[in-house]
């Protein structure tokens, strides 16, 4: 069996015995894992980033750069680039997390650089229409 489908199965695993009220350290015993294991996988079913101050501290920094500019659209690349963020940054559970509460919109395109490369998709950011006025 691949990787990727004992990790489906895991994950869905814990989901399951999550909503039947089973803690975290019950959930690892059953499954024979480690509780940061777990912890890792409901990070990863959440969508949100390993890292619990991550979202605290990155999202406030995105939010004032697309109010800043609220008619621009910026790649995760180019949000890194701009904040300062170290090159392993990756701003993608915090972008879909602010996506999720309605305070930014993603709008999948194409980067098209030169004229004889091949178009490669991209997602692009920019500040929602009403997570100006939620604030």
């Amino acid at each position: 069996m691949p990787t990727w489908e004992r990790t489906k199965e895991r994950r869905e695993r814990i989901a399951e015995l999550l909503s039947s009220q089973h803690g975290v350290p019950t959930i690892a015993a059953r499954l024979g894992v480690d509780e940061r294991s777990v912890y890792r996988h409901l990070a990863a079913i959440e969508g949100r980033s390993r890292s619990l101050c991550a979202y605290e501290e990155r999202m406030p920094r995105v939010l004032a750069h697309l109010e800043t500019y609220p008619d621009k659209l910026f790649t995760q690349g180019e949000l890194s680039r701009v904040l300062g963020l170290p090159t392993t940054t990756r701003l993608r559970h915090t972008l879909a997390r602010m996506e999720r509460e309605g305070l930014v919109e993603s709008l999948p395109g194409f980067r098209d650089d030169r004229e004889f490369c091949v178009p490669r998709p991209v997602t692009r950011w920019r500040l929602a229409e009403r997570g100006e006025l939620s604030r």
